[in-house]
């Protein structure tokens, strides 16, 4: 994992017409390992062999998430805000792909389809967990103000730094 902030001190001097909005982007690229294996045991020793590790220990597929994080500064009337708020969020997924899914029987194939949906629908679910801190922290970003923009700046290092720590 990995993020960054900026706040521009350029942006502190922004005109007073700008309205705060925030959003979150994210981008997922996929990428496959080939295995091989005639039977459902041959296919799992295979991905285990040749797949992903996660923490060192063997896995049937990985996520990986990269979350970046921009936005400016607003000093106005006695408070700071948050403007142009943005959370970017770069999933990478990577899977098994059968070599030749057709030389098992149906029912193997039934039971790879299956398995195969499993492991989509899991990934997916870790996705679906950091774009739910990530939305709930843009709407903090959008209501958050200080006295002052160095006090705001804190407050919103330690917000993102808290998310990144749940959301992992």
């Amino acid at each position: 994992m990995q993020s960054t902030w900026r706040i521009a001190p350029a942006l502190l001097a922004c005109a007073l017409s700008v309205t705060a909005r925030a959003e979150v982007v994210s981008n997922t690229n996929m990428s496959f390992f080939t295995v091989t294996g005639l039977t459902p045991a041959e296919i799992y020793r295979n991905i285990l062999d040749r797949g992903p590790r996660v923490s060192g220990a063997r896995a049937l597929a990985t996520i990986g998430t990269r979350a970046t994080q921009d936005g400016g500064l607003k000093q106005h009337d006695g408070s700071c805000r948050v403007t142009d708020y943005v959370i970017s969020l770069e999933f990478d997924i990577q899977r098994p792909h059968i070599a030749n899914e057709h030389v098992l029987p149906p029912e193997d194939r039934a039971l790879w389809q299956e398995m195969n949906m499993f492991i989509v629908a899991h990934e997916d679910q870790h996705k679906k967990v950091w774009q739910a801190c990530a939305a709930e922290l843009d709407q903090r970003m959008l209501t958050l103000s200080a006295s002052n923009c160095g006090e705001l700046s804190s407050k919103a290092e330690a917000l993102w730094n808290e998310m990144l720590v749940n959301c992992d």
